[in-house]
């Protein structure tokens, strides 16, 4: 053969070959991203085959066996059984295209339990027997336990006396001085970006069923450390003397989460975990180990980022939640569903303490229901306000650490008491229709006995107009507020309320 007509063939072939790529199927991405096999994937791409048959789809070396719906830019398949992670691949008669990324089998987890453990405080002690009941535990094939931990010097030199924030997948009989999963170094724990970068990496790292978040740390209660959060508030944008509801506090780095920041982290990391198709739409369970919690006004911060949410109306002991016998109990029985789960939560923080606590978890599906009772509650309630205000004093509230005003009070208890004061039909009704709500929102509930008149949900109501000046917070509870502002008070009615409140009590 001579040069010349070799040449012309090696061409010849480039030629076929290219015209044979080019007609070869693409994919462009699928969605989710990982799942067991049985689950339904949906691949995007061009030059696939509008008949299920002239297709093969494999996910590795395994054929795909179901193929439910072919079109010339979709296809959707069930991962085959025995696949590994794997690129998944789609064949037709002109050629194959292959993904750019693994479609990845997950284990096999039912719950991911994901503690962000903030103990760069003076709760490190707490926080580092807080880590050891979950490891008296450990996880599982079914539980996967994930801790991201900071702590600061001063408080605990135990386990190393570390003092930045490290990761850690728990297993059994593990301590806080072990080699972590990640060594971050020093992490601002009151930054949201912080937040909303573990439960992302979290997700991503160990899949499951279902996944529940426990925030850890002080809660908005503390206000032994007002004067801290009025600088660090003024320094962030806020009027001086504005603090507005918190949880978090880091500090070495001088931060706390305001609410508005745990919300803004979680449906920031939500959205990005739905890009990459790797999760539910919700949170199963978010749970506050942490105090004064459990109010409406945090519920309705999480309304598009959980399925149900665990918190205390009242102060929290300092060693929090039981890990060990929540964790034991959910060990036992993995294929808990998300009431379930925060449920038992509830229960099992209940039967640790005899005095001084409260605890609930609250459906959030069910909290649209509740907010429309509140408006209808708060605008019946236009007349009988002595009744009313014999009511509000009889209404178990919450002090306040280091605080003699009572802030925030029981909702259902207020309800109760104000269908028993007035004669009003309407405000009876709507009182009535309240408490109906707040029975079918609240899973589970527990309190001490001297914690009497708790239901689970608590609401914010000074007593008077001079308290409700006199908060530090209280800027969060006014319409027009724009820093780290309170989604309950912008969309609901409750703040109009209480100043009607005032206004006709002479409060």
């Amino acid at each position: 053969m001579s040069k010349r007509r070799h040449l012309m063939s090696i061409a010849f072939i480039v030629i076929v070959l290219l015209v044979l790529s080019s007609c070869a199927p693409k994919i462009t991405s699928f969605t989710p991203k990982r799942g067991k096999p049985g689950t339904e994937v949906t691949i995007n791409g061009k030059r696939f085959k509008p008949n299920t048959a002239d297709n093969t789809v494999k996910f590795g070396d395994v054929t795909a066996s179901s193929i439910l719906e072919a079109t010339e830019n979709k296809i959707v398949v069930e991962v085959p059984s025995g696949a590994v992670t794997a690129l998944i691949s789609v064949s037709t008669n002109q050629g194959t295209g292959y993904s750019d990324e693994n479609f990845i089998i997950d284990e096999g987890a039912n719950w991911t339990l994901m503690v962000y453990l903030d103990a760069d405080n003076n709760l490190e002690s707490a926080g580092i027997d807080d880590f050891l009941e979950m490891a008296a535990v450990g996880s599982t094939k079914q539980v996967n336990i994930v801790v991201q931990m900071d702590r600061r010097a001063g408080y605990d030199n135990s386990y190393g006396n570390w003092t930045d924030t490290r990761r850690f997948f728990v297993n059994k009989n593990d301590i806080p001085s072990m080699t972590p999963v990640m060594d971050l170094g020093e992490q601002n724990m009151g930054d949201p970006n912080t937040l909303e970068d573990f439960v992302v990496w979290t997700v991503q790292n160990y899949p499951a069923q279902r996944y529940a978040l426990s925030i850890w740390n002080h809660g908005a209660g503390w206000r032994d450390l007002i004067r801290q959060l009025e600088r660090r508030a003024v320094e962030r944008g806020a009027p001086a003397g504005v603090t507005l509801r918190t949880v978090a506090f880091d500090d070495t780095d001088g931060d706390e989460l305001y609410m508005k920041e745990v919300q803004t982290a979680l449906e920031t990391a939500k959205t990005k975990l739905e890009e990459r198709g790797l999760t539910k739409v919700k949170l199963d369970v978010v749970g506050f180990d942490a105090c004064l919690m459990g109010m409406i006004e945090v519920a309705y911060a999480l309304r598009n980022t959980a399925n149900f949410m665990v918190g205390s109306e009242w102060l929290e002991p300092g060693d929090g939640w039981p890990y060990d016998t929540i964790l034991a109990e959910l060990i036992s029985t993995p294929t808990f569903d998300a009431s379930d789960l925060s449920g038992m939560i509830v229960t099992k923080y209940g039967l640790a303490y005899n005095n001084g606590i409260t605890q609930s978890s609250v459906d959030m599906s069910k909290i649209g229901n509740v907010v429309n009772k509140i408006n209808t509650f708060t605008a019946a309630m236009n007349t009988e306000w002595d009744a009313i205000e014999r009511a509000r004093n009889n209404t178990i509230c919450y002090h306040i650490q280091g605080y003699p005003t009572c802030w925030g009070i029981d909702l259902w208890d207020f309800a109760d008491k104000v269908y028993s004061e007035v004669t009003s039909s309407t405000i009876k009704t709507a009182a009535a229709e309240l408490k109906n709500a707040l029975d079918d929102f609240v899973v589970n509930e527990q309190h001490s006995s001297d914690q009497q008149g708790s239901h689970g949900v608590a609401i914010y109501f000074p007593p008077t107009l001079s308290a409700f000046n006199n908060d530090p917070e209280h800027t969060g509870y006014v319409q027009g507020n724009t820093v780290f502002p309170v989604d309950f008070v912008f969309y609901n009615n409750w703040d109009e309320f209480l100043q009607s409140y005032y206004q006709n009590t002479g409060n």
